[in-house]
């Protein structure tokens, strides 16, 4: 994952942030435990090789944890941040994280917390931004463990626009599978108010059916509750632009004798909510049948004509996918380059023509 750099300014901030007083984070332990953590990008869509920035935020827990009220905030001792690339591969970018409020003292708790992480990418593509928290709460005789998912999505386009990126698929991976997790079955990078949006929750990989969702609006704290149905399953439609948050507590009994007696799984995502896709309509950059812009493995490479678009398929030469990708495929001639790449373990995303901008194929081999 060359293409991926953490940026790591900021990892001494993070570093005396840890240090504060043990009797501080003690006194604290109680509400943290009670409230929820999440994730959300500063931007849904950025440049190859801008920064892309997390915002890492803790609280939730006022009309019954429907709201995005900030209180308290992530333990750097108990949680990490990870990026998930379009290849599937998952690069830990807790160095990057840094502490955005003033520090809690012998005297006084922290004031204005969040944490900030970031990295950059020159590869196109779905990224998908996790912070996973494991830890135990005792009070009393009982300790109760909570494991944290909390989920964010950025899209790295040539052309950082909404309508540039609204056919990619790579965010609706599962990436957490020890712990409960949503997954969209959406693009979250593009979407407009009125958008028919459907969400799925699991349990260590596993629809979880009958489980209470919440919905949240930032700006306004409005929420919706909707229950999962036998696949795991919430659908609702998009609303005003805006930040959403999606969140979930189930509870199970899970217990490991002298450890803890109970275990609660969390799980967040958010997403934004955008005015409309674009304004920059498609021009004849490209014909049909049209040669796009090909990238492998992060990199734009030179194809020599042997991929084109023709009537909405993209199609490639049998040998280019035998010599390039290192796909056995036994056609000669030219083959469906989705179909033969994907059925190879490959994964293909696609970027539609916008301005004077031609359309883009991005085949990640994992490979590179």
């Amino acid at each position: 994952m060359k293409y991926l750099r953490p940026f790591l300014k900021r990892a001494k901030t993070t570093l005396s942030i840890a240090a504060v007083s043990v009797a501080s984070l003690a006194a604290a332990a109680a509400s943290i435990e009670a409230h929820d953590g999440w994730v959300q990008m500063y931007a849904p869509v950025v440049a190859q090789g801008e920064v892309a920035y997390a915002e890492l935020l803790f609280g939730n827990h006022s009309n019954e944890h429907r709201s995005y009220r900030i209180a308290g905030q992530w333990n750097p001792d108990a949680s990490r941040v990870y990026v998930t690339t379009p290849d599937g591969r998952k690069a830990d970018v807790t160095a990057s994280r840094f502490y955005t409020g003033e520090p809690a003292t012998d005297t006084e708790p922290a004031v204005n917390n969040g944490f900030i992480a970031s990295f950059s990418s020159s590869a196109p593509g779905a990224y998908i931004v996790t912070v996973e928290g494991d830890s135990v709460f005792r009070h009393g005789d009982q300790a109760t463990r909570t494991l944290r998912s909390a989920k964010a999505f950025v899209a790295v386009a040539d052309v950082p626009l909404a309508a540039r990126v609204r056919d990619l698929r790579g965010f609706s991976r599962q990436v957490t599978p020890d712990r409960a997790e949503f997954v969209p079955e959406f693009n979250p990078a593009a979407v407009v108010p009125g958008d028919r949006l459907a969400v799925r929750l699991l349990l260590k990989g596993k629809p979880l059916a009958g489980t209470q969702v919440s919905v949240i609006r930032r700006s306004t704290s409005e929420s919706a509750v909707y229950t999962t149905d036998a696949n795991g399953l919430v659908t609702f439609t998009a609303g005003p632009a805006d930040y959403y948050l999606v969140r979930a507590k189930p509870q199970t009994q899970e217990r490991i004798e002298g450890q803890y007696d109970a275990t609660n799984y969390e799980a967040t995502m958010t997403f934004v909510v955008q005015n409309s896709r674009s304004s920059v309509a498609a021009a004849s950059a490209c014909g049909d049948p049209c040669a796009p812009d090909v990238y492998v493995d992060g990199r734009r490479v030179d194809t020599g004509g042997a991929v084109l678009i023709r009537g909405g398929t993209t199609y490639a030469g049998a040998d280019w996918m035998r010599v390039r990708l290192g796909v056995q495929v036994e056609d000669r001639g030219e083959v469906a380059l989705r179909a033969k790449a994907e059925a190879a373990g490959a994964t293909v995303e696609f970027l539609p023509a916008v301005g004077d901008v031609r359309p883009a194929v991005l085949i990640y081999t994992r490979k590179g």
